[in-house]
């Protein structure tokens, strides 16, 4: 259990601090996809947009709220997945 506990700290550090996501590997990401944030997340605004701007397929949705908008904020966040999905 506290092993889970540490590599769950570890992955959110990682989440927040450090994309750790090289621009090459989005790029080679051809499929359509939707990046969504809140307005007060807890992954860097700077992060959300790197995905965004090297995914060459994507959307960017901010939405109010936090990083757990999907909970938070269920209407917002089911009508932009929807609107995204319906395309």
């Amino acid at each position: 259990k506290n092993e889970n506990a540490g590599k769950n700290a570890e992955m959110l550090g990682l989440m927040v601090n450090d994309p750790n996501i090289a621009p090459e590997e989005l790029r080679s990401i051809k499929n359509p996809a939707l990046v969504i944030a809140g307005t007060n997340d807890m992954i860097k605004d700077s992060h959300t947009r790197l995905i965004h701007k090297n995914l060459p397929n994507s959307e960017l949705a901010i939405i109010a709220g936090d990083h757990f908008i999907a909970s938070k904020n269920p209407d917002s966040f089911n009508r932009r997945v929807a609107a995204f999905l319906e395309k």
